[in-house]
């Protein structure tokens, strides 16, 4: 399966990823096999007696996890003076240092300084908390419109053709994205799925209407200045729309909507939904219905890679995406 070339990835690259949610059962357990499996440098961040403790309870064998002590003063106090000498500091050192009783933001401090590769987060912490706390410490890739996610599905069985992969995006980030947020999440995802998968994007910005077949409705216009100014701005990309879901998907109902030549209509391997709501409810479906794997969201536009774990997340998934993180920090 697709996953599998993404372990091989992982492990000839080796990253060091933080696990703030130290405590977590589903954490430990995919921190451990992670660090012995080779995956990545697995790092904790909490109370030393609290994480060993939690481990023993759970099974989960991390003794050779490094785990960084929260409450050492000395070492905190070291990252806070070169986050604050550091050229892309974003927020002062007394801002800093008084968030950094939480672990979340205390990986994103040692991800900021070069202390680790990447982040991953959110089990026991919101989309909100987590994209405050990298907003606040890392930062965005400047001229970037607005950060955005990209969860990327894997199809088992997909009109005949095997481990089908699909990007989606934004289910978490941008509620009603501007014109302009909405042609930077296409192209950053375009950047994403490509650094991760490998595979050549195709990207279809999705409608109710399929050129105009719908009219030509606020939403519907919004959407296709969204694709003209993407495709403004990245014309090597393979960017189009807007289309319905089937259009961008199905080779055969794309040939007969799109009256045009389009190197996406019917190929799509990522879907830019109009708004958030649109997103989370059609991945979440798809997730939760379909013979299918999920991955991420992969975070983008942040000046440092993190990943945003859902909160019904198990081991196995948690496994994946740490590894999945991890080639995306190589690849950054």
């Amino acid at each position: 399966m697709f996953i599998d070339t993404i372990y091989e990835q992982a492990k000839k690259n080796l990253q060091t990823i933080a696990l703030p949610e130290s405590t977590n059962p589903v954490i430990l357990k995919a921190a451990a096999k992670a660090q012995a499996d080779g995956l990545a440098n697995v790092v904790l961040i909490g109370d030393p007696a609290e994480i060993q403790a939690k481990a023993a309870e759970v099974g989960a064998d991390i003794a050779a996890v490094k785990i960084i002590d929260i409450n050492d003063e000395a070492y905190k106090n070291e990252l806070l003076d070169r986050y604050a000498e550091s050229p892309n500091k974003v927020m002062g050192r007394k801002f800093v240092e008084k968030r950094a009783g939480d672990p979340v933001y205390y990986a994103c401090l040692m991800e900021a300084v070069g202390e680790v590769d990447c982040t991953m987060a959110g089990i026991d912490t919101t989309t909100y908390e987590f994209v405050l706390a990298a907003n606040s410490i890392i930062g965005m890739i400047p001229g970037v419109a607005s950060a955005s996610g990209l969860q990327i599905l894997e199809l088992e069985d997909f009109h005949g053709e095997k481990n089908k992969l699909i990007g989606c995006t934004d289910g978490a980030i941008n509620i009603e994205p501007t014109v302009e947020q909405h042609a930077g999440i296409a192209i950053a995802s375009c950047e994403t799925f490509k650094a991760v998968t490998g595979i050549e994007p195709r990207c279809a910005f999705l409608s109710y209407s399929t050129d105009g077949s719908g009219g030509m409705s606020a939403p519907v216009k919004k959407v296709r200045d969204a694709v003209a100014l993407a495709q403004e701005l990245r014309p090597d990309l393979k960017i189009d729309g807007e289309f319905q879901t089937d259009a961008a998907l199905i080779k055969e109902i794309g040939e007969k909507k799109v009256k045009r030549p389009s190197e996406v209509a019917g190929k799509a391997n990522i879907l830019v939904f109009p708004d958030a709501a649109g997103c989370n409810i059609g991945g979440k479906l798809i997730q939760f219905t379909a013979n299918c794997k999920s991955y991420g969201p992969l975070y983008q536009g942040f000046r440092l890679p993190i990943l945003d774990c859902s909160r019904g997340m198990n081991e196995e998934l948690a496994y994946d995406n740490i590894a999945f993180l991890c080639v995306q920090a190589a690849n950054s």
